[in-house]
C-alpha cells in the first residue's frame, strides 16, 4: 500500500476518533477500509489500548481482547474476550486459554499492558507460531544513558541482569522494558517495537491520580496570568497517542519490523507555548521568568515544573528520523493539546483539580497561589 494513500485512510479514521471518543468506543459498526484480518490486543481497555482497538476496527480487523476483565469492562463489551491473567507463574493463565484461541492465527498481536518481562516471554513461547506480526509498546527508557543528544535506535541499551525465572521478580521500569525487548528479539523476527517518549492522549494513564493530569494544557485552559521558564535551549518532546497508533497500523499494513523511536521532533518550548495559546486562547498575560529566579523560589526543573529538564542533556532530544522515514507522522501539537484538554474536562467537568502540595504531602507541580506570588516578586524585581 502506498504511504500517502495509507496515511490518508488513517487520517480519516483519526478524524472519526476525534468527533466523540466516548461514543466511538461504544460502537463497533465501523465500515472496513481494508480486508479483514485478525488482531489480538493484550489489554485493550486501559490508557493506550482503546485507541488501538478502535483504529484496528476502523481498518477492518476482527479484534479479540485478552485481559483480566477488570479495567473499563464497559468498553468493547461486544468484542470477543479471552479472560486471562498473563502474570501467573508457570504459564497457568495462558495454558487455561480455550483451544480454539490457541489454534487461531493472529495477523497482528499488540501488547499494551504487561509489567513483567517474563510474561512477555511466556506469551511468545506459547503463541509465537500463531502470530504474523507482534507489536510491543516500549519506551526510550531502554537506552543506557541520556547524556548525549539524539540517541538513535542503535544506541546502547541498559545493562541487564539475568533474565527473570519468575513473574514476581521485580525490576525498575526501564529494566523491565529492556528485558522485555530482549525476550521479543530472542523469540521472533516479525516484531515492531515502539519506543515512546511520554505519551499524551485524550485519556489519562490513571484517571484516579492527579499526577497523570496534563499540567500545561490545564494551566492554559484556565487562563489568567501565567509564568513560564525563560531558559536557553529549552526543548520538549512527547508522543501523541493517536499519531503512534496510526504508525502502528501503518507498520502492520506494510510489514515494517524493527525498533523505532516514536515521538515528535525535539520542539522549542516557546513553540509548544504557542500551540497552547492557539488551542486555548485563554492567557491574559504570560511572564517569561528567568529560570534561576524560579529555582530560587522553589520551582525546580522537572520535579515541579513540567517539560523543563536540563539534565541529562539528551532528555527531550531523541532521534526519530528512522520512524519518520518509515512513515510516522506526528500530528500538530495543537490537536494533541486540544484532545488533552477535552479529556480533562470529561474527567473533571467542574475543573476542580488543584496542583501544588497534595493532602498526602506529595507535590504535583505548583499551586495557583505560588504562581501569583512568584509573578508578583518578579514584577517588583523588574519594575513591571
Amino acid at each position: 500500500m502506498k504511504k500517502r494513500k495509507f496515511l490518508k485512510s488513517l487520517g480519516a479514521a483519526s478524524t472519526m476518533l476525534l468527533i466523540d471518543p466516548h461514543e466511538a468506543l461504544s460502537q463497533n459498526n465501523v465500515s472496513p477500509i481494508i480486508a479483514k484480518k485478525t488482531a489480538l490486543v493484550l489489554g485493550g481497555r486501559g490508557f493506550l489500548g482503546p485507541s488501538i482497538v478502535q483504529s484496528l476496527l476502523a481498518h477492518g480487523y476482527e479484534v479479540t481482547l485478552l485481559n483480566r476483565n477488570k479495567t473499563n469492562t464497559h468498553l468493547f463489551s461486544d468484542l470477543p474476550l479471552i479472560v486471562c491473567d498473563r502474570e501467573k507463574e508457570g504459564k497457568s493463565g495462558l495454558k487455561s486459554i480455550d483451544q480454539k484461541y490457541r489454534d487461531t492465527y493472529w495477523d497482528i498481536v499488540v501488547d499494551t499492558w504487561q509489567k513483567s518481562p517474563k510474561a512477555v516471554a511466556d506469551f511468545l513461547d506459547e503463541f509465537k507460531e500463531q502470530i504474523g506480526h507482534y507489536q510491543y509498546t516500549s519506551s526510550v527508557s531502554v537506552y543506557d544513558t541520556w547524556d548525549t543528544k539524539f540517541n538513535a535506535e542503535t544506541a546502547p541499551l541498559n545493562p541487564l541482569p539475568s533474565f527473570p525465572k519468575t513473574i514476581v521478580e521485580e525490576y525498575r521500569y526501564a529494566i523491565r522494558k529492556t528485558l522485555a525487548e530482549e525476550a521479543i528479539r530472542a523469540r521472533t523476527d516479525k516484531y515492531t517495537i515502539f519506543r515512546s517518549h511520554g505519551m499524551r492522549d485524550f485519556r489519562s494513564a490513571n484517571p484516579k491520580d492527579i499526577i497523570d493530569e496534563p499540567f500545561w494544557p490545564i494551566r492554559f485552559f484556565r487562563g489568567g496570568e501565567i509564568l513560564l521558564p525563560q531558559v536557553e535551549n529549552h526543548h520538549i518532546q512527547m508522543t501523541d497517542v493517536p499519531s503512534m497508533v496510526d504508525f502502528m497500523l501503518h507498520c502492520a499494513a506494510d510489514n515494517i519490523f524493527g525498533e523505532y523511536n516514536v515521538a515528535c521532533q525535539p520542539t522549542p518550548f516557546k513553540d509548544y507555548v504557542s500551540s497552547l495559546i492557539h488551542a486555548t486562547k485563554k492567557p491574559e498575560k504570560v511572564y517569561w521568568i528567568d529560570g534561576d529566579f524560579l529555582i530560587e523560589n522553589g520551582l525546580i526543573p522537572y520535579k515541579v515544573v513540567p517539560f523543563w529538564k536540563p539534565q541529562p542533556k539528551g532528555s527531550y532530544y531523541f532521534n526519530v528520523q528512522k520512524s519518520i522515514e518509515a512513515g510516522f507522522v506526528h500530528r500538530p501539537l495543537v490537536d494533541m493539546i486540544t484532545d488533552q484538554i477535552n479529556g480533562y474536562i470529561h474527567r473533571y467537568p467542574k475543573d476542580d483539580v488543584r496542583f501544588g502540595k497534595q493532602i498526602d504531602g506529595t507535590i504535583k507541580c505548583y499551586s495557583a497561589d505560588q504562581e501569583k506570588a512568584i509573578i508578583q516578586k518578579w514584577k517588583l524585581k523588574n519594575n513591571l
